[in-house]
């Protein structure tokens, strides 16, 4: 091992002894600071050497390579209490065998990036890291309170083969909570626990009767909203459906006419250039029994302007 400069660690309180590098590794060999007392009567200088081992602990990363710090353990034995003692070495979780800014870069990474790549990148063990953010997470829940909102959004997520029920501020688009089911029972069991729930005044939901249930049952002053994604793929469920429809009907001739009708009837209004609403009027002044059926469908067409007379 080669001697390097004790700043290249920025860690003060040990010294440097010698280092070796491999190709994703870099290890260094350092020594704990001497004990100042006894850690079990606090005399101070009546202690002397009783035995050393190296002990690996894990560090940051230094130039994409994982650090490994053998720390020169020593034992003593105090001449005024005549125990053994092994010193607490300073800025290391010992659980852990990392360094407490370790500890502080896993518990962030965690948040950000897969299990199996923060253990990669730092050396630690995939359980280890999991162990970090769990601790982690289970102090922020017990800390953080989330507020009522105003306006609450309720979807599922299928997440590990089954649908789970998840709850937002739609406000502030931030994830208020997500339940291991979707039944009314859960849901309403959550909904029950939400504090000042008087302040809810619209509730977005898909059409799933559970939702629906559970909120007229808990949250009766909230208007109930079809949230707009459901509310679009039925619409052009509907529209697709009256179009196959429609070119069932028409001669070789006439479904030649119509290239591109589905591609164009699926634009949002304003990605619909000139030319092609000029297409489109000439669909419907060419067949009128295509733009009748259209007007007559009981759907909401929204990115196209068209929507059943009784909802205009």
């Amino acid at each position: 091992m080669s001697i390097l400069p004790d700043n290249v660690l920025h860690s003060p309180e040990y010294r440097i002894l010698g280092t070796k590098m491999e190709e994703h590794d870099l290890h260094f060999q350092v020594e704990a600071p001497v004990p100042v007392a006894c850690e079990e009567c606090r005399v101070e200088g009546e202690f002397v050497r009783f035995g050393k081992r190296d002990v690996a602990y894990r560090d940051l990363p230094i130039h994409g390579k994982r650090v490994t710090l053998w720390v020169v353990r020593r034992r003593y034995t105090c001449r005024a209490c005549g125990r053994t003692f092994r010193p607490a070495l300073p800025e290391m979780v010992d659980d852990h065998r990392m360094t407490r800014r370790l500890y502080s870069h896993v518990e962030k990474e965690a948040f950000n990036h897969p299990y199996a790549y923060v253990a990669d990148t730092t050396g630690l063990d995939e359980k280890t890291v999991r162990e970090i953010f769990k601790k982690k997470a289970e102090f922020l829940a017990a800390w953080h309170r989330f507020e009522t909102p105003h306006c609450l959004g309720i979807d599922e997520l299928y997440l590990n083969r089954r649908y789970r029920c998840i709850l937002t501020n739609l406000e502030e688009r931030t994830l208020l909570d997500l339940l291991p089911g979707r039944q009314q029972d859960a849901v309403t069991k959550r909904l029950m626990s939400m504090t000042e729930r008087d302040k809810v005044e619209i509730v977005s939901m898909d059409m799933w009767k559970p939702y629906l249930r559970a909120v007229q049952a808990v949250l009766p002053q909230a208007r109930i909203v079809v949230d707009k994604f459901h509310v679009v793929r039925m619409a052009n469920e509907a529209l697709e459906k009256v179009r196959k429809g429609l070119r069932k009907e028409l001669t070789a001739n006439q479904r030649r006419t119509l290239k591109g009708d589905r591609k164009i009837l699926l634009k949002r209004a304003h990605d619909v250039s000139d030319r092609e609403r000029l297409i489109m009027e000439t669909w419907t002044g060419g067949l009128p029994s295509a733009a009748g059926s259209l007007r007559a469908q009981g759907t909401v067409l929204p990115h196209l302007g068209l929507c059943h007379p009784a909802r205009c």
